[in-house]
This record gives C-alpha cells, sequence and structure tokens, in this order.
C-alpha cells in the first residue's frame, strides 16, 4: 500500500497527547512496516520534526507560511471554485488511502479512502470552554468528518460512542484503537533521580500535574483541593507541567489569591524526554481532568511506576481500570480526600504502583500501530482495493 498521512495541520509543541500519539504512531509505522510505503504530507514549517525519519518514509511538502503566495493561491481557489488543492494534488499522487490522524475536514471529498481519527468532541459537552463561533466551527467540521469520512479511528470506547450518538455514525463504520504508552516512561536508577531532583530543585515530596492550562483540565478544583489539603498539614508541594494557554493568568491568580505560592511550583512546557523523571520523582500523579477522550498521562505515570488519583469520567476509567484511585473531578473535597488518604499510605502507594505497571503493560504503541494496520487493510477491502 502506498498510505498518505496528512500533517498539514500539525502544530508541534501545541497539541499536548495528540503530538504523542502521532510522533509515536508514524515512528512505529516508519521504521517496522515494511511491506507498505508511507508519505508524510507535511509543509515547509513542521516538515523537520520528522527528520529522524528521512529515508524510511517520503514527503510531500507544502509552503503554508501566513501569507505566502502558495497559501493565499490556494485559499483564493478553494473560494473560486470550491476545489482543495491539496486534495488535489493528494488524489494525484496515487495514495492507495489517506489518513488524517487529527479530527479535519483536510482531504474529504478525496478520490482516495480516507480515515480520520478522532481524539474527542469536547464541544459538545463543554461547549462553555470555548468561544461560541469556534464551538459552531468545530461542530461543522466533526459532523462533515464523521459523516464524509471512508472510515473513523476513536481513541477509546467513549469517543467511539459519543460520535454515535452526536453525528449518528453507524459502529460499522468504526474502530477502537487504545493508544500507547512509550517505552522510555519506564522506573529509572535511583542515582539518575537524585542528579536529577537536585538539578530541578525538586527536594520536597510532590504531587505531580502534567497537563496544558486549558480550562477542562480543571486546575481551579486542583488548586481549590490543595487548599483543603493545607489545612489538614499536607507536607508536599503540587508541580504543574504543560504547555501555557490563555488561561494560565487566571491560573497563576487563583495561585496567589489562594496563598499557595509557596506550595506550587509551575514549570510550563518541557521536552518530553523530561517528563519520564518528573513522574519518576513524584509520589504521586493526580489527573483532575473533566473530559477526556484518553487520558494519556494516566498511562505515562503507570508506566513510571508513580500511583495515579484521578477522575472518575468520560475516558479515564477505559485507561485506568482498576490500577488506579479514582475521585468526582467536580468536588474539590473529594479531590482532597482521595489523595491525603493515598499520601501517608505507603503500603496503599506501594499497591497501585505494582497494578498500574501491570496494567500499563497491556498498551503499547506497537499494539496501536498494528491494529491500525488492521484498519488500513479493512478500509481498502471495504473499497473494492487491494492491500
Amino acid at each position: 500500500m502506498k498510505i498518505g498521512i496528512m500533517l498539514v495541520d500539525f502544530n508541534p509543541g501545541r497539541m499536548g497527547g495528540v503530538e504523542t500519539y502521532l510522533r509515536n504512531l508514524v515512528r512505529w509505522l516508519a521504521l517496522n512496516d515494511h511491506d507498505n510505503r508511507y508519505t508524510l504530507i507535511c509543509t515547509d514549517q513542521n516538515v523537520g520534526y520528522f527528520e529522524e525519519l528521512f529515508g524510511h518514509v517520503d514527503t510531500m511538502v507544502f509552503n503554508n507560511r501566513k501569507n505566502s503566495p502558495q497559501r493565499l493561491g490556494r485559499s483564493l481557489v478553494r473560494k473560486l471554485t470550491g476545489i482543495d488543492p491539496i486534495r488535489v494534488a493528494c488524489d494525484r499522487a496515487g495514495f492507495d488511502l489517506l489518513h488524517n490522524p487529527f479530527t479535519s475536514v483536510r482531504c474529504l471529498g478525496a478520490k482516495t479512502p480516507l480515515i480520520v481519527t478522532f481524539h474527542d468532541i469536547q464541544h459538545r459537552f463543554f461547549p462553555q470552554f470555548f468561544r461560541e463561533k469556534d464551538v459552531a466551527l468545530r461542530d461543522r467540521n466533526s459532523r462533515k468528518a464523521a459523516l464524509g469520512a471512508s472510515f473513523l479511528i476513536a481513541d477509546s470506547e467513549y469517543t467511539k460512542v459519543s460520535l454515535a450518538e452526536a453525528y449518528g455514525v453507524p459502529e460499522s463504520r468504526m474502530q477502537v484503537v487504545l493508544l500507547g504508552v512509550g517505552e522510555e516512561y519506564r522506573p529509572l536508577p535511583a542515582e539518575l533521580l537524585a542528579e536529577e531532583r537536585r538539578a530541578l530543585g525538586l527536594e520536597r515530596p510532590f504531587l505531580y500535574y502534567p497537563a496544558a492550562t486549558w480550562l477542562h483540565k480543571n486546575h481551579a478544583n486542583l488548586l481549590a483541593a490543595l487548599k483543603i489539603m493545607e489545612k489538614t498539614g499536607f507536607d508536599g508541594e503540587l508541580v504543574l507541567t504543560g504547555v501555557a494557554t490563555k488561561a494560565r493568568d487566571g491560573l497563576l491568580a487563583q495561585i496567589a489569591e489562594l496563598g499557595l505560592s509557596e506550595r506550587v511550583r509551575v514549570l510550563g512546557y518541557l521536552p518530553y524526554e523530561k517528563l519520564p523523571v518528573i513522574y519518576n520523582l513524584a509520589r504521586l500523579t493526580v489527573f483532575p481532568s473533566l473530559f477526556e477522550g484518553f487520558g494519556m498521562p494516566v498511562l505515562e505515570a503507570m508506566g513510571c511506576g508513580c500511583p495515579v488519583a484521578c477522575s472518575n469520567v468520560t475516558s479515564i476509567p477505559e485507561v485506568g481500570g482498576d490500577a488506579v484511585r479514582y475521585f468526582d473531578p467536580t468536588s474539590p473535597e473529594q479531590i482532597a480526600q482521595t489523595v491525603l488518604n493515598l499520601w501517608g499510605d505507603d503500603s496503599a502507594l506501594a499497591e497501585l504502583r505494582r497494578m498500574g505497571l501491570e496494567r500499563v503493560a497491556e498498551f503499547t504503541w506497537e499494539n496501536t500501530s498494528r491494529r491500525t494496520l488492521e484498519v488500513y487493510r479493512d478500509v481498502l477491502k471495504r473499497c473494492g482495493r487491494k492491500a
């Protein structure tokens, strides 16, 4: 098969767990699948991200810089004719299959069979976290992609059911492909961790939350819970990492208003290579998100042997199973009580550590990639093409 992977909308460093999914899926397919040929359909701004794969994949590169003649020209053609020049170029490239790993309308209507991966449709559940015009645009594009693609991949059963309920997508046109966790997320040697702890200045025991400052990540209730914990004699601190969004200023203001400046360390965006170190150093990972299409940090923490306390909503229980402790993310009191119950209980933490390491073994990028390949072959058969 000649497979095109649509990456024109890929924005490195700004896409959270979706970037992790893309990086690992593309890398595994490129380096391990020798029966098919992959072309990364990129822009001149993001093609360098995949440099290590050059020689294993082909690339099709579009100039997508703002106000560039090429981008303006494509936009003009779309407005005047309704024809997308990128879609035309993909049809001419002779692909057997196209895969859009982001939920977008790129290449809808192409002659080539198109698979779209849906990570979530959060706007349907929490429209208050988006501008009104963005909710309408997201819903219009999600509906077009859900109903216009040849087939859909969903990160979780929760997302699959959501697509069926929201847009009437039949079960026969969707497949759940669970995500994986990389081998880098593993328990690390004590000597290395001691050095990293000193370098990062993380001498106190800490609670860790890795998440961009999007509103649905629910930092506000976590901080409220931390204030409750402080009043009971909690002796740790909270470490936050993740991409800064417009909500970051509000987060910093809440930390100051609650008098938690000495309790909270905001490290911001860290290279993904550093994340296993932080998980290993943490006493407990907390994940109070209000909405997830999967819940990658739960897997990452378990892979590093870090116990997890997390939300009991959306897709998160599919990831955590029985190997984590759950709480209601809308209740700061319940978050606080769950964390406090674990914080001083070494035997409970050790048991969660053991159970997490057992569970995470079920989630590998090899499994994700092989199941994605199965979807590719199945879609080609459905479309009457040879795999």
